[in-house]
């Protein structure tokens, strides 16, 4: 996995608000994200990457406190939370 600092916010499906989350690690089956503000993560959910446009459908491997470790299910390219959500 690569380490890196990106910008992200989570998406419960179905539900128009979204979560702070860092994405830490990141390769091209999935992420480590540190997340705020949410208690009880879901085992899917959205996740944007606002600097790179792009939405992931993950779920989770594996639980530790607020940071989660992600396999992604598909990616869609050119969507921004802000413009999906309108």
């Amino acid at each position: 996995m690569r380490r890196l600092n990106r910008l992200a916010w989570l998406v419960v499906e179905g539900q128009s608000q979204r979560f702070h989350a860092s994405m830490r690690e990141y390769d091209a089956a999935g992420a480590t994200l540190t997340i705020s503000g949410l208690m009880g993560i879901p085992d899917t959910f959205l996740l944007y990457v606002e600097p790179d446009a792009i939405r992931y459908r993950c779920s989770v491997r594996e639980r530790r406190g607020n940071t989660v470790s992600v396999r992604f299910l598909s990616s869609t390219d050119n969507v921004r939370f802000r413009d999906d959500h309108r």
